[in-house]
């Protein structure tokens, strides 16, 4: 629940302070949201207005679980992310949104403590 609070908190500052999400040749932009889809090279992320964006992923992209370096088949549909991308221009002149870093949420890792029991102590 902790590392719960603590992702919503850092998603919530990243948010503040990215500012619009349109990105721009050459600046870094931060998208948050929930992984709607990952094939190859793409992923798709629904933000919290509903938006899906599509970023391009290549062999620079970075894949991060906190500071850790994670795998790139660590990013799942449902999971919830930061994308740092930018706008570049492909071969044909298209312009795509590159993720240069795909920020994961933290595990649901199984606690080794019990679970506390909520309500009156006696």
């Amino acid at each position: 629940m902790l590392r719960r609070l603590t992702f919503l908190v850092a998603a919530a500052a990243v948010l503040a302070l990215a500012g619009p999400t349109a990105a721009h040749e050459g600046h870094e932009h931060t998208t948050l949201g929930t992984v709607t889809m990952i094939h190859e090279a793409h992923l798709e992320v629904k933000d919290v207005d509903g938006k899906a964006t599509t970023f391009t992923l290549d062999e620079a992209t970075k894949v991060l679980r906190g500071t850790d370096v994670a795998a790139r088949r660590d990013i799942t549909v449902g999971a919830r992310v930061a994308v740092v991308s930018e706008e570049a221009k492909d071969a044909s002149g298209k312009t795509t949104l590159v993720a240069r870093e795909v920020r994961l949420g933290a595990s649901a890792e199984p606690s080794d403590k019990p679970a506390e029991a909520h309500g009156d102590h006696q």
